[in-house]
């Protein structure tokens, strides 16, 4: 009879997680798709992206929380690196990729900044770079990206020692210079960092990218995102 009650319980906490269990999908700025999984409105179970029929990042939640392997993608579909969030471990990273960005430790000494290893975010860079640049486009005013000095635009995570990012965008327009905040992060996407660190010690940086501002075409095919 015990043995009959528990089985009954079982089915029945099974069935009131699985009429709770929601697949839900979340379009991002750089035109690739989120998907993910909640129970009880709580992140559970898997979280990939997608674009142009790729898959460019893959992983799992349990309770809110990342676990597991987390995998991100080229557009190859060659790695670009591979994280471990039980062990809290990088097991693999496309080092050719970061070479694409400038990474600046801010330890406040020279030796510990040459020494540490550089932070980056825990999506592709081919993802990264598209993403930003995209709500770049939609943060700072038209008149400024007709007008700015496309030789003078960068895009800087500043990342502090916990992997706290902030956005910036700046660039110059007739040599006086401008800076706006972006807005990456938007529940449930938001941006994991690996921080840079030496001899155990984790040190706040800057990830530096150059990008290109366009303004949206006259036919219509590019907007400005709505990321608020």
């Amino acid at each position: 009879m015990k043995y009959l009650l528990a089985c009954l319980l079982s089915v029945s906490v099974f069935s009131s997680n699985a009429q709770n269990l929601r697949q839900q999908k979340m379009d991002l700025p750089d035109g690739s798709r989120l998907t993910y999984q909640t129970i009880n409105n709580q992140l559970n179970g898997i979280y990939t992206i997608e674009k142009n029929g790729l898959t460019v990042l893959r992983g799992n939640y349990v309770n809110e929380k990342r676990v597991g392997n987390w995998y991100l993608f080229n557009k190859d579909k060659s790695l670009f690196a591979r994280y471990n969030y039980d062990a809290k471990k990088l097991l693999s990273v496309d080092a050719k990729m970061l070479a694409l960005a400038t990474i600046n430790v801010k330890s406040g000494n020279d030796e510990i900044n040459n020494k540490a290893s550089v932070s980056f975010p825990l999506i592709s860079l081919e993802q990264y770079f598209p993403m930003v640049t995209r709500l770049a486009e939609s943060t700072v005013p038209l008149d400024d990206i007709y007008k700015l000095d496309q030789n003078t635009v960068y895009i800087t995570a500043k990342v502090d020692d916990t992997g706290k990012a902030e956005y910036f965008v700046n660039y110059e327009v007739k040599g006086k210079k401008q800076e706006y905040r972006l807005k990456v992060d938007k529940e449930p996407f938001y941006v994991d960092w690996v921080v840079s660190s030496y001899e155990g010690k984790k040190y706040p940086s800057e990830f530096i990218i150059k990008s290109k501002l366009n303004a949206p075409s006259q036919d219509g095919n590019h907007k400005r995102f709505n990321w608020l």
